[in-house]
């Protein structure tokens, strides 16, 4: 466990740490990449996570409370996230399009009192299911709750909601806040149809991936990744909704 900043450390601690690291910066790295037709940008992106730890390792401060392998995630996926924009793989056509149908959701949620079936919201927007669904692929990258989604929502720069989680020396009333939004997020989150909610805990905290959470399932792999973005859309409409009305 780290005591002190990276810079204290052996080179045999460090390489230590780094191989302990591998294996969560290739996983994450592929989530990333996942859908994204470049050969190049798998290793970009571990390249991109090394980094994150490094700089993670360099200012961790045990004494905060806060676990390493939660400090040093957000930094790495920042880093990764970092490295696709630079990279333009966020282009503004799918945003508008995201937008487009979590606007649906919001309408039709408050007509419905409920969240849309996805026949309802491809009925909304003109188009047949089979529409919708392939749609819905452009979205593959859509992250669920993330720091970026948080920094979407609440129109605070990044880095400072990464201080705010992880508690850097911003004053009490601000890391308050940040605590009351995540526990928005898990209101929220309760509100999803049940699968929707079974397939993102499957995929960010139990950290299978599509193809296992399909086997398990019983259905395609292609099927996953559908609920999987309908499920981060639906959330996101209904972040939306209640952070800015």
């Amino acid at each position: 466990m780290l005591k002190k900043g990276y810079a204290a450390y052996a080179k045999n601690e460090k390489e230590k740490i780094i191989e302990e690291f591998v294996p969560v910066i290739k996983t994450l790295a592929l989530k990333v990449a996942k859908g994204i037709n470049d050969e190049s940008l798998l290793d970009d992106l571990i390249s991109a996570g090394v980094l994150g730890l490094l700089e993670a390792m360099e200012k961790y401060k045990p004494e905060k409370g806060i676990k390493l392998k939660t400090y040093a995630y957000l930094r790495i996926r920042g880093a990764m996230i970092d490295e696709l924009r630079s990279r333009d793989f966020f282009p503004r056509s799918i945003r508008a399009k995201a937008k487009k149908i979590e606007k649906a959701i919001r309408e039709l949620e408050g007509k419905l009192g409920r969240l849309p079936y996805e026949e309802e919201v491809a009925v909304f927007l003109e188009m047949d299911k089979e529409e919708y669904l392939d749609l819905l692929k452009d979205f593959a990258n859509l992250s669920v709750v993330s720091i970026d989604e948080l920094t979407d929502l609440t129109e605070e720069d990044r880095e400072k909601i990464v201080r705010y989680l992880l508690d850097e020396g911003e004053n009490p009333e601000r890391i308050a806040e940040i605590r009351e939004l995540e526990k928005v997020i898990a209101e929220e989150f309760e509100k999803l149809p049940e699968k929707q909610r079974l397939v993102l805990s499957l995929y960010y905290k139990d950290d299978l991936n599509m193809k296992e959470i399909a086997s398990l399932l019983g259905v395609t792999e292609a099927r996953i990744c559908q609920i999987h973005t309908q499920a981060i859309l639906n959330l996101r409409s209904l972040l939306k909704k209640r952070l800015k009305g």
